[in-house]
């Protein structure tokens, strides 16, 4: 009789464990990697606000050979940049931020 309700109970826990390795294993395929590079809008609006700054200062910037004043400095970015940049994002959550750079530089502009 002992024998029977050890093995119940190492198949139970077997059964825990490879369902908790499964599910583990399906929320890692399922995960993506979330930088400034390929975040959408939606996930610009999820991230804490001490956060929205850097990352908007860093889509601002990318890839600009600074000539001609097309540097967006630190300063404009988090007053400026990122209340418009979030009026956008809540309009086109699903857009990439690569996709809406040009216009919030337009109207960090006018």
């Amino acid at each position: 009789m002992e024998s029977i309700m050890i093995n119940r109970f190492k198949l139970s826990t077997i059964g825990i464990i490879a369902t908790a390795l499964l599910a583990t294993a399906g929320v890692n395929a399922v995960a993506k990697e979330v930088t400034p590079k390929n975040m959408n809008c939606q996930e610009f609006t999820d991230l804490n606000p001490q956060t929205m700054a850097p990352v908007a200062f860093w889509m601002l910037n990318q890839d600009v050979d600074f000539k001609g004043g097309d540097y967006v400095d630190f300063n404009e970015t988090e007053t400026t940049a990122v209340p418009l940049t979030l009026e956008i994002c809540q309009k086109h959550p699903q857009s990439t931020l690569k996709d809406i750079k040009d216009t919030v530089k337009q109207e960090l502009k006018k």
